[in-house]
């Protein structure tokens, strides 16, 4: 069958999740973490795919992820039906004190960032089990230096901890605009290291004042991000459990949201791309 599909969920989507397009949602933690929401944050709609996305285990800090918070995720999980868990291959805390940096910091790349980061990897997982997790790529505005190039320690990362790959393709697109490297061998690079791959999809802007591509999720998902997702799905194919479209700002009215969901649903089936159980589509 073909990968699950569908958007992060956000209140302004809510009224489409029943389009016959969408099979999958991914919900944010920090969202879905309401003491006084007595529903299931995902509805009653049974999806064939629910994944949670979290915003705060730091997988790059020194310290692990505190076990109230995994446990809190679990919960949340459980309560919703999701086959899984996801963050951002970065870190949002300050080990020395705590505090939260409200925003994701790169991982140096080095061997020390590596050991690392796949500790805390291999600490959620055991954590989580056997929900699968998946680690995003995420969108950069500084690079740190270290010993080898980004592709080379995300596929050094996956092969050690045996994590998903959570491919955030407008992401990829941002940084290789913003600094100057090719997208597509990137993903064709780091691929073959992930057992299983989710892909998020969204739009942003190029900022003519500080010359760059913002990966802003408030605006429709442009050309050469489609050019590229048609890219990822071809070399994942046989890997990828679900596809996510995320938008956070200027929500488009109910066409374009059916659109845009659609459009990701038909370039899948174009490419013919499977997923994971690699049984064909009906």
């Amino acid at each position: 069958m073909h990968p699950a599909i569908g958007y992060a969920i956000r209140e302004q989507n809510r009224f489409v999740l029943d389009d016959p397009a969408i099979n999958a949602v991914e919900m944010t933690f920090e969202r879905a973490d309401d003491p006084l929401r007595i529903e299931r944050y995902v509805g009653d709609i049974d999806f064939d795919y629910v994944s949670v996305h979290a915003l705060k285990l730091s997988p790059a800090s020194l310290d692990c992820p505190a076990r109230h918070y995994l446990d809190a995720l679990r919960s949340i999980a459980m309560e919703n039906g999701a086959a899984s868990i996801s963050d951002h291959l970065g870190f949002t805390r300050d080990t020395r004190d705590g505090v939260e940096l409200g925003h994701f910091a790169p991982v140096p790349p080095t061997s020390e960032a590596l050991d690392v980061t796949s500790k805390n990897i291999d600490f959620i997982q055991s954590e989580l089990s056997p929900l699968h997790f998946f680690i995003e790529n995420i969108a950069y505005l500084f690079r740190l230096e270290g010993i080898m190039k980004e592709a080379e320690f995300l596929k050094q990362l996956l092969s050690r901890t045996g994590c998903g790959w959570l491919l955030d393709v407008t992401n990829v697109y941002a940084n290789a605009t913003n600094f100057d490297f090719d997208p597509y061998e990137f993903i064709a690079e780091v691929m073959p290291a992930a057992e299983r791959v989710q892909i998020h999809l969204a739009g942003g802007y190029f900022d003519d004042e500080v010359n760059m591509y913002i990966d802003s999720h408030s605006h429709p998902i442009p050309d050469d991000v489609w050019d590229l997702y048609r890219h990822a799905l071809a070399c994942g194919n046989g890997k990828i459990d679900a596809i996510f479209v995320e938008r956070d700002q200027n929500f488009p009215d109910e066409g374009g949201w059916r659109d845009e969901i659609r459009a990701v649903r038909q370039i899948a089936e174009q490419v013919q791309v499977l997923s994971p159980s690699g049984r064909g589509s009906e």
